[in-house]
């Protein structure tokens, strides 16, 4: 009775050591076949893979080496598969794949993959947000915006997008404060005409609410937008000519001459008529008090503004 008890206990004990050797096997076999598909079907390496490395790890020690194979594979696979659902324009799978990718590529110490993805994803999450922007959903598209920006804080386009998206909600204060740091990244990353979009941008809105303030004779108003397109663009003559306009309908006439000696100094491409600069520079002067200045400015005026400041001079001034 006691022979019979050992030699099954012996059947057993050599059962279970081939069904080990059998499952370490199943290991190997399984990492091979998930190596050799990766390129063709991504999706099923990864499958084989996770597979190897479960036994493995269940191995303990006998199974490490396979263990730590699978694990060197698994990163790059699912970038592998991020890329096939990329063709197949399957954004948001993609992105999950990008993101298993970044997680397992430092859980398991694969820099490569890791730098792979970390440029990869912003410009996907950039381009998730443009989507959404196109389909009117303003909120999600900056969410996605952010998330680019999150991992790469120098990319200029999700700025720029995002201040788009910005201004389809009339949150202009939010489009105006993205705008800058767009122009802020764009020079630091020497993105020219970047910087130059953003700026133009935000000048064209600043003026445009500048030109309608006058338009409603509400010159203090016209001012403080004017004032702040200037932190865009402190070189525009014709911003400081607007505000000699602004601050000669509201008789602060010191204002008035300082913004007209700016324009003139500003003109440096002939964006403005200077005629008209030395015309509001002499009505400014006179207002003031100042006739000799103000009969200096009037005589510089030529064109279509000559024969007023002709009569400014003589009827009104009796310059010398």
């Amino acid at each position: 009775m006691k022979t019979k008890v050992f030699v099954t206990a012996i059947a057993v004990l050599f059962s279970l050591v081939s069904a080990a050797q059998s499952t370490k096997k199943d290991a190997v076999d399984a990492y091979n076949e998930g190596a050799q598909m990766i390129k063709q079907d991504p999706k099923g390496a990864l499958d084989k893979l996770y597979i190897s490395l479960k036994i493995s790890t269940e191995l303990a020690e006998e199974g490490e080496e396979t263990k730590v194979l699978a694990e060197s594979l698994i990163p790059r696979t699912h970038l592998e598969y991020a890329m096939k659902l990329y063709q197949e324009k399957k954004m948001y799978e993609t992105l999950e794949q990008l993101e298993k990718a970044k997680v397992m590529a430092g859980k398991y110490g694969d820099n490569t993959t890791k730098q792979r993805v970390d440029r990869t994803i912003p410009q996907l999450y950039n381009q998730m947000g443009v989507t959404n922007y196109r389909s009117n959903k303003f909120e999600e598209a900056i969410q996605y915006f952010n998330k680019a920006l999150a991992i790469k804080p120098d990319y200029t386009d999700p700025y720029i997008n995002m201040a788009l998206s910005y201004e389809k909600m009339n949150n202009f204060e939010k489009m105006l404060e993205t705008l800058k740091k767009t122009i802020e990244v764009a020079n630091a990353t020497n993105e020219r005409s970047k910087a130059d979009d953003a700026t133009t941008k935000a000048k064209a809105f600043l003026l445009r609410k500048g030109d309608e303030a006058l338009k409603a004779n509400k010159n203090r108003d016209a001012i403080e937008w004017l004032n702040r397109s200037l932190e865009f663009d402190a070189n525009d003559a014709s911003v400081y000519f607007a505000l000699t306009i602004n601050y000669i309908a509201l008789k602060d006439w010191d204002n008035a001459i300082t913004n007209a000696n700016k324009a003139l100094e500003k003109n440096t491409n002939g964006s403005i008529d200077v005629n008209g600069v030395y015309f509001q520079l002499g009505t400014a002067y006179y207002g003031k008090g100042n006739t000799a200045e103000a009969c200096k400015a009037f005589s510089n005026v030529n064109g279509a503004f000559k024969a007023r400041a002709e009569y400014e001079m003589k009827e009104v001034l009796k310059c010398n």
